[in-house]
């Protein structure tokens, strides 16, 4: 007897569903309320109505499976009995072909615990079968059974199993998500993006100590709300990571984090985040507000629909700077505005562009990248040069307008930023366009010795432009 949650898979298919649905049809969350106080059956049922979860997907435990499989050819009867709905039970023992039996939930009775236990022993009788479970709710169970398997990484239970009177059997343990797995889920290495809170401060010469420790809390406001927006987004996308060459190894995606130790932590991540705004006054919470709406609405619709979807991406980039600025007490010209919005068009398409240029590698030109198709790489690659080459053309204009002239002494030493600046953006698209860009551009530039060569270049001009004896 195999259960099915936790067990067979390091996931849980009533939060896989809940999920699901709640992506398709979000206003279902003010359902879920009534549904539940009908009980776990009803809540189950209700459920299953409006999802069929893609059990083939699912995070299997490879080793458990083996054991099966070698059970069967041993001649032994395999029941699948879980707390499941019958309909994810019967699809799972369709795609596995192992079991025998599917014991579920059905329109009646919710089969986990003392009522998996009743039903388990009139049949099979007391001490009639062994048991492989993971939880709590699974030591009356053990407690009927001959031999208890224990699977998962919840420390107590084999001396709970054991102390219910069963005989211990083969373990299938899996180590809890550690710290680096926690960091890989939040997304750390991406906080690096938030760093454009600090532009307009530094553009405005703004370097006292207040200001920067203001935009620091803002920084790291933007960095907790990102984390708990990518953990949300994550979740959402289950299904579409499970397919994916490289995504399908997220911690979520390939079960090594609860999906309920991920709806936490998010909540926790958002909470903190939107608590730390509150200190920073009215209008970086405002853009912290406007950042969550918009990422949420990019990760349930936006970035399935071409072009709104770089367009968002630029809009959560240039937010920051906003942000930033509203943070530092700065204004935000509308030069740095401009050339933020085409910048980051440029980039986000070089994203989009990437991963293009990926499935028409791989020879699949039947696939699309959520909207796109192959056929569009060279409509793509031309919108994004000109936003790039565009972003340069702002960047020579506000270096001839009358801001630069009172930041800095020598603002006609500023011309030789253009060049290095187009050298940059050109040079991210030829990468692009042989198949090299492999990651997010941003990223890409915190990682590129070439492009902190071009950005340490643009500050010895700042700085020399600074510098009133300059000629």
């Amino acid at each position: 007897m195999v259960d099915f949650d936790g067990t067979l898979i390091a996931s849980d298919s009533l939060v896989e569903s809940l999920v699901a649905l709640l992506k398709r049809q979000p206003w279902c969350v003010l359902l879920l309320p009534v549904w539940a106080l009908k009980g776990k059956v009803a809540l189950k049922a209700e459920i299953a109505k409006r999802v069929h979860l893609r059990v083939e997907t699912l995070p299997y435990r490879a080793d458990l499976i083996d054991h099966l499989r070698a059970e069967r050819e041993a001649g032994r009867m395999l029941v699948l009995a879980t707390a499941a709905h019958h309909s994810i039970a019967d699809a799972v023992a369709a795609h596995l072909k192992i079991f025998d039996d599917v014991l579920a939930t059905d329109g009646q009775i919710n089969t986990k615990g003392t009522a998996k236990r009743d039903a388990l022993v009139e049949r099979f009788g007391m001490r009639g079968f062994d048991y492989i479970g993971d939880h709590r709710a699974d030591v009356p169970v053990w407690g009927a059974s001959r031999v208890a398997h224990v699977a998962g990484g919840r420390r107590g239970l084999p001396e709970l199993a054991h102390r219910a009177g069963a005989s211990l059997g083969q373990p299938f343990v899996s180590a809890g998500p550690g710290l680096r797995i926690w960091l890989r889920a939040i997304r750390v290495h991406q906080w690096v993006k938030n760093l454009l809170l600090f532009v307009p401060m530094v553009m405005a010469h703004r370097l006292d100590a207040r200001t920067a420790l203001t935009v620091a809390a803002g920084f790291l406001a933007f960095s907790l709300l990102a984390s708990g927006t990518y953990l949300i987004n994550d979740l959402l996308d289950l299904d579409a990571d499970r397919k994916h060459p490289s995504k399908r190894s997220r911690p979520f995606a390939s079960g090594q984090i609860p999906l309920t130790q991920g709806i936490v932590a998010a909540l926790l991540l958002i909470v903190a985040g939107f608590g730390l705004g509150t200190i920073l006054g009215t209008r970086p919470l405002v853009y912290l507000l406007l950042y969550f709406v918009v990422t949420i609405a990019y990760s349930l619709r936006l970035k399935y629909h071409p072009i709104l979807d770089v367009v968002a991406l630029a809009f959560l980039y240039t937010l920051r700077i906003l942000a930033g600025g509203a943070a530092a007490d700065v204004r935000i010209s509308q030069w740095l505005f401009q050339f933020s919005v085409f910048l980051f068009l440029s980039l986000a398409l070089v994203k989009r562009y990437s991963e293009l240029h990926r499935i028409q590698t791989e020879g699949d030109g039947d696939r699309s990248a959520r909207g796109y198709r192959p056929a569009d790489l060279t409509i793509v690659s031309q919108f994004g040069i000109c936003a790039g080459l565009i972003a340069g053309l702002v960047l020579a204009l506000y270096v001839n307008g009358p801001d630069v002239q009172l930041l800095y002494p020598k603002p006609h030493v500023l011309w030789a930023v253009c060049p290095v600046f187009v050298y940059w953006i050109v040079r991210v698209w030829l990468i692009a366009g042989r198949g090299g860009m492999n990651e997010d551009p941003i990223l890409f530039a915190f990682r590129d010795r070439t492009s902190y060569l071009a950005g340490l270049a643009i500050l010895i001009v700042m700085f020399l432009a600074m510098l009133p004896h300059v000629s």
